[in-house]
Formats: structure tokens, sequence, C-alpha cells
């Protein structure tokens, strides 16, 4: 499996002897991950890429539920199959997936065969470490087979974007080697497990990355309250508040030398109806905020208030005290997981997508984004990466839809180059979501449906010829469905008044 979403090539000495007497005892308890992934094709998101093996690393650690093996969710993301093989055996194990948050990259593997945990001892969680302190890294990068231990130095803790999810959570910054295939493998220091690694960066030699702590023990704790509802998001948008000008602006006191601003608020997210835009939020669960953002972590160190809320769990409620229209409020948010305008797609899940005159239309997610490549963010449309980086969900649209191409025919000449754009309006009616587009198009009536994309263009369907020409384009290109399977489920449940194309049907003549 890739090390998160970068790779380094620089040479690490290797653990000096003393690192490597105490490091001896737990090695059994690091484990090589192989995976076989069928992922999700989102150029054709009605079928799957095919089989593929991958590797990573991992480790066992303790649980309430018995011994299990801690790795990144990425070694194992939409697995047919996973085995694991201990350090100095031989034998490989077949291993289930018991939990996994992607948000953190994390997931727990569990082996039936009781063998396997044999002369094992369970690698304990620690602390964060310190800036400047030594670990050791290990794993089974590529390169070779058999385990690898590198040591490096704490250079920087601070919240990082996770390459799986986009949540930006506590992450270390170290200069040990973090390779393709160390993904998922324990970063130790005095015995315990400090970190778990997971990305490293492209553009700069040894800058790898390694889960915190307290990320670790957030998901283990949701493991065990048996929810898997991930780290919650206040659902707003700030900006820091270190003018002056501004601050006199809305009166703040010289009492008051923190706070940020409210930009944006999240429609349905925890902070909608308790936030305005405007507000200055002073203090987060009775921690002052600075005015750039950032809370007190340890002694000397700093972190971006975000921390605070992410380590609470989703339906727990935290106060809040806010400068509105003069003065100091208090006020509690209920917290709840982020709600982002354009949504991670929920791996493990099929591709959502619905075909109308061979118009494929399919939500903007951050994978069908990933599919631009390793540098998406530079090579995908700019309007769409910017939608995924600054865009935020409101009551006039809850998920961007996108006309990703057009399967040509006859009936839709004229729009065969059409790709990307982004379809804002169905007849004259704003689309809130890809569903809500399936609602508008099957209870439109009259001889001509018209979809608007943000760009202005206007494309015009004739209902009739859709119709008598739906069966000819989905059988020419393969698709079994005109709809993937949740829109389905939805047409079951609700069936539509005036159907544009009839009953959502399998092609008897395509493959599944």
């Amino acid at each position: 499996m890739a090390g998160g979403s970068a790779t380094l090539e620089a040479m690490v000495p290797a653990s000096s002897p003393s690192s490597r007497q105490e490091l001896s005892p737990l090695l059994r308890s690091v484990v090589k991950v192989l995976c076989v992934s069928d992922a999700p094709d989102f150029d054709q998101p009605w079928q799957t890429q095919g089989p593929a093996s991958g590797f990573g690393s991992g480790c066992i650690i303790a649980t309430a539920r018995g011994p299990r093996v801690l790795t990144n969710a990425h070694c194992i993301a939409n697995q047919v199959f996973v085995e694991v093989r201990r350090y100095g055996n031989a034998q490989k194990y077949c291993a289930e997936i018991e939990a996994v948050g992607h948000a953190c990259d994390l997931a727990l593997l569990h082996v039936d065969d009781p063998s396997f945990f044999h002369g094992t001892t369970p690698i304990e969680l620690g602390l964060v470490p310190r800036l400047s302190d030594r670990v050791s890294v290990c794993g089974y990068p590529i390169g070779g087979d058999r385990i690898s231990i590198t040591e490096g130095i704490v250079s920087r803790i601070e919240l990082v974007k996770f390459a799986q999810s986009g949540r930006s959570l506590l992450a270390v910054q170290i200069d040990a080697a973090v390779n393709v295939g160390n993904s998922g493998g324990p970063v130790i220091k005095d015995g315990r497990l400090v970190g778990v690694a997971f990305q490293a960066l492209d553009e700069a030699d040894q800058i790898g990355y390694m889960i915190s702590p307290p990320i670790v023990e957030h998901f283990l704790r949701d493991v065990e309250r048996g929810e898997h509802d991930g780290f919650p998001d206040l659902g707003v948008a700030v900006q820091p508040l270190e003018s002056r000008a501004h601050r006199r602006s809305v009166g703040l006191p010289a009492s008051r030398p923190g706070g940020i601003v409210v930009t944006r608020v999240v429609h349905g997210g925890p902070g909608d109806g308790v936030f305005l835009p405007g507000d200055v939020l002073l203090e987060v669960d009775g921690i002052e905020i600075a005015s750039d953002g950032t809370v007190p972590l340890r002694e000397g160190e700093l972190i971006d208030f975000s921390h605070v809320v992410a380590m609470r769990h989703v339906g727990e409620r935290m106060p809040f005290t806010v400068w509105r229209d003069g003065r100091e409020r208090t006020c509690t948010v209920e917290l709840m997981p982020p709600k982002p305008l354009v949504a991670d797609h929920r791996i493990g899940t099929p591709p959502r997508y619905f075909v109308i005159g061979g118009l494929l239309l399919v939500p903007l997610t951050r994978e069908y984004l990933k599919t631009w490549g390793e540098s998406w963010w530079t090579a995908a449309p700019r309007e769409l990466v910017a939608l995924s980086e600054q865009g935020v969900r409101a009551p006039e649209r809850h998920e961007p839809v996108l006309l990703q191409k057009v399967l040509a025919d006859r009936g839709n000449q004229g729009y065969h180059d059409l790709a990307n754009l982004l379809v804002v309006e169905v007849d004259g009616f704003a689309v809130r979501s890809l569903a809500h587009l399936v609602e508008l198009v099957e209870a439109s009536r009259g001889d001509f449906l018209r979809l608007r994309t943000d760009d202005g263009r206007i494309i015009v369907i004739h209902r009739t010829e859709a119709r008598d020409r739906h069966e000819a384009i989905l059988s020419k290109y393969g698709v079994p469905f005109d709809r993937s399977v949740d829109l389905r489920k939805l047409a079951r449940v609700a069936p539509p008044v005036d159907s544009a194309l009839g009953e959502p049907r399998r092609i008897a003549a395509a493959s599944a």
C-alpha cells in the first residue's frame, strides 16, 4: 500500500544497537498486511477496476475485545481479501475488518486463529512525543520482503491534512524514512506506540508523518462504544482577527485580546442556528482562542482550536463564548460529523450515478477528483478543486452535481464533447443534490428537458427520443442500470408520479 500521499527515497542510518535491543521484544508484534482490493471505477461508475494486490504494515495492540491488528484504513480500502503475516513467522493468516475510521485513516483487523498471537506482546499506546525526540519506524516498506527499522527525529507537531479523508487532525512530522509499504506501521519510543506511519511528502526530502496517540485513542474509544461517527466538526468557516481596525470595528474590549471571526456557517451542520457570520469566537470549552485561531496544546506549544472540537465525540455538547452585537454570549453546540459540500465517497459502497438521454450525471466527490492523479489539486479543473477546498453546504445546494461525460448517441448529438460541467438547474429549478436532480427529471413534464450548467450552457433533451433510445444507449456502453443502487432504492420507496423514462431496470444483455 502507498505510504499516504507520497513517498521518500532518502536513506536513513540504521537504528542504534541500544534502540534495537529495546525494540527486540516488540518486533514480533509488527505485522505485514497484504490486501486484495477491487476499487470503484469512477470513470465508469457502474463497474469496478478489477482485483489489485497491495501491502502495508500494522502492529498488534490490546483492546477490550482482545488483541487486534492496528493499521491504516487506506491499506485495506475496498478490500475483498486480507491476510497478515507476523515478524518471524512465515505463515499468512486470514484477517477480517473489525472497524474502519476513514477520517483518521485507521483500521482494526481481527484474526480468528489464536495461534497468530502466540509469543507476541501487544504494543501499548504512549504519549505524543516531544520535539527533537528520537523515534523508530517499523514496517515493511518497498524494497524488500522483511521488516525494516529506521530512526528519525520529531520535527513538528501540528494539524495535518490526512490524504485519506481531507480532514486536518493532529499528526507528528518526523525525518525518518516513510516509504511505500510503511503505511500502518508502528512508530515506537521507549517501548510504546507513539504514532502510526501514514503519509509523506513528495516535494521534500525526509518529511514523513505519523498519526498521533490522541487520534489513535479517540478511534479506539469509538470502536469500544460501538460508534464509528468519527471526529466532530464545528461546521463553520473562520478567519483570524489580528487586524486592530477589525477588532475596534466589532467593539472588542482590551480585556479580550483573542478571538476569531465566523465567516460562513455550514447548512445543517452543528453550528447552524447557533452561530452567525460576523460572530467572534472567544472561547471553546472554557479555553481562550488566540487571534490567530490557536489554543495551548502543551507548555510552549500551540494548536488550531479545531483540535479541541475534534477530540470530543459526536453527540457531545460543547460550550462556546461568543462576541455578538457588542456583548459576550454563551452558547452550546451539539457536535456532529462534518457535512462538507464536496464529500468523500463512502469507501466500500458503489459510486452514485444517473443516466438520462446518454448524459452521465454524478455527485462531485474527492475520490472523483483524485482520478486526475497524485497531483489532482493542480491537474483537475480549477472550479471543481475550489469547490472541494472552499465550498460550503447551503440550503440551495447540499452536493454539487456533475455532468461527467456524454455517452455519445444520435439522441444527444451536439453535446458529445461536454464533460465535467456543474449542473445547477433542471427546467428552471435549482439542483440541491443528485437525488434531487432525479426527482426533478422524473417529475417534469413537457416535450423537452432543459439542464443548465454553472457556466450558462443549456442542454436540451427531447423526452420521447430519450425514452426511445434509452435501452440502446445502456446496452451500447454496457451499463446494467440507468442509476446507482441507492437511487434505485429511492425509486422503489417513492416511485415517480410521471417517470421520464419508465421504471429503472436492468438491461438483460449487459454484463453485471
